[in-house]
């Protein structure tokens, strides 16, 4: 049945790799233009596959528009988007835990911030039977469970253990927290190492990782209550004020506050009454 949003937490062997599944499927008619997404920077790394038509994406700040493979790693965003899918939509995304996908490929994550590479170049071949598996399925349980299953089987072999940076992350990640100087002498490291390993392994420093991760709690707050003062929003959000509030939005979206959601109104989801107003895992 369509259209489909399917968002929910990994099963109990994958927490702590896996912070959400994500499947959505839309479709549209062939006459119709497909709207455009404006996606959000959020703090998160990602695995996606694209099983129906391919999703093309170019920076709300220009340039050219790029077609993305039909499955990928995605790095840390920081900057705005715009995604355009056809019109037939089917992506199924695995949103993981801080430093998860490093501890999964080793793949350092600062190569990969504001990008995405093929998945299929970098994974065994028994990844590519999965993508094969998961383009002959509809239903969101199944797709998760073929996923989860070959992640457990990666996850369960010996790899990277957890880092001092990925804990951080996580506090990070729940807007609570002392400064850096004292994480890091937390975890017998000192600030530069910190940033370092942290860089490594989610692709942005601890301190723009906390902003993004404020910024996407704001955004949410604000498709949640569209008729909320910004001023309000930015409080509840953990800004001190609007100019703190207004600054990342041009550093992030190029935009006012304003602007950005007159675009996100637009989103293809809201034409099925659908939008992302929660954070993953809560």
């Amino acid at each position: 049945m369509l259209p489909l949003f399917h968002f929910t937490p990994p099963s109990p062997p994958l927490r702590g790799w896996v912070r959400q599944h994500q499947v959505i499927r839309l479709r549209f008619d062939s006459g119709l233009v497909v709207p455009v997404k404006p996606y959000w920077p959020r703090p998160a790394a990602a695995l996606a596959f694209y099983l129906r038509d391919a999703e093309h994406v170019a920076l709300v700040a220009g340039g050219p528009q790029r077609r993305k493979a039909r499955a990928v790693l995605i790095g840390q965003p920081t900057a705005a988007t715009l995604r355009q899918g056809g019109h037939d939509f089917a992506v199924y995304q695995i949103e993981f835990e801080p430093g998860a996908l490093y501890r999964l490929t080793g793949l350092p994550l600062d190569t990969l911030t504001d990008d995405w590479l093929d998945a299929e170049a970098l994974f065994p071949a028994d990844f590519r039977a999965l993508v094969e598996r998961l383009a002959q399925l509809d239903d969101a349980g199944q797709l998760i469970a073929q996923a989860e299953a070959w992640l457990m089987a990666r996850a369960q072999a010996p790899r990277r253990p957890e880092a001092a940076a990925d804990v951080v992350a996580r506090r990070l990640l729940a807007g609570d927290g002392p400064g850096l100087d004292t994480l890091a002498r937390t975890h017998g490291l000192d600030v530069r190492q910190l940033r370092r390993q942290f860089a490594a392994r989610t692709g942005v420093s601890p301190r723009l990782f906390g902003r993004v991760a404020r910024f996407d709690r704001l955004v949410r707050l604000a498709n949640l209550a569209p008729q909320a003062r910004w001023l309000d929003l930015a409080l509840d959000a953990g800004y001190h004020d609007h100019q703190h509030l207004a600054r990342d939005f041009r550093e992030f979206t190029g935009m006012t506050p304003s602007a950005f959601r007159q675009l996100e109104m637009q989103a293809p989801e809201r034409r099925f009454g659908f939008c992302e107003s929660s954070e993953p895992g809560r």
